[in-house]
């Protein structure tokens, strides 16, 4: 969390660029991987195709 506050960028954004690599890439796919299973299901649940 403290690179994506130091990037201004949501922690599902983060690319090397901005310090995430090795394990801390790992976390930002797996965290990309939560935010889209989440808005998938929202946008189910609202009745949108996603």
């Amino acid at each position: 969390m403290p690179l994506a506050q130091d990037a201004r960028k949501p922690m599902f954004l983060l690319k090397p660029a901005d310090g995430a690599f090795g394990g801390h890439q790992q976390a930002v796919l797996e965290c990309y991987a939560a935010f889209r299973s989440l808005t998938v299901r929202l946008l189910q649940r609202c009745g949108v195709r996603p």
